[in-house]
Formats: structure tokens, sequence, C-alpha cells
């Protein structure tokens, strides 16, 4: 599946719903984000894998997920 900035995802396994802070790969402008990017690829991620952020508490977290692990939630 392929997810954009701002779906509403979740594990599918469960969990926290998140957003969709950003794509692996898609932004090629910004050169931060590439260098965040090619970061995350050292840890075993790979374009159009999805960085998510979501609230636990007041606490904002964030994480890396492989697509193939997430499923997107309705905003309805």
């Amino acid at each position: 599946m392929e997810f954009k900035n701002g779906d509403i995802v979740q594990l599918k396994s469960g969990g926290p719903q998140m957003t969709v802070q950003r794509i692996i790969g898609a932004d090629k402008a910004h050169f931060m984000i590439k260098a965040a990017d090619e970061f995350l690829k050292t840890q075993g991620f790979t374009d159009g894998d999805v960085v998510c952020q979501w609230f636990n508490g007041n606490k904002l977290e964030n994480g890396t997920f492989k697509t193939e692990s997430l499923e997107q939630k309705s905003t309805s």
C-alpha cells in the first residue's frame, strides 16, 4: 500500500493510531531530510518506508515502519 503525508495509520498488530509524517525518499529537495533518509537506510529501511508520529499521553513520539506492517485507518 502506498501512503502519503498526513494519512492515519496503525500497525497491523495494533497500537496507537499514528500520522504519516513523511515517506523515506520522497523529498529530494531538502538536504537535511535526504541526510536523515540516508541514515534510516543504514538501519534497514528503504525508499517508501514510513516515518510516523503519535502522542503517548502528552509526549510526541515518532518511529519508522515498513509499509507492509501498517494499515490505513479511516479518518471519518
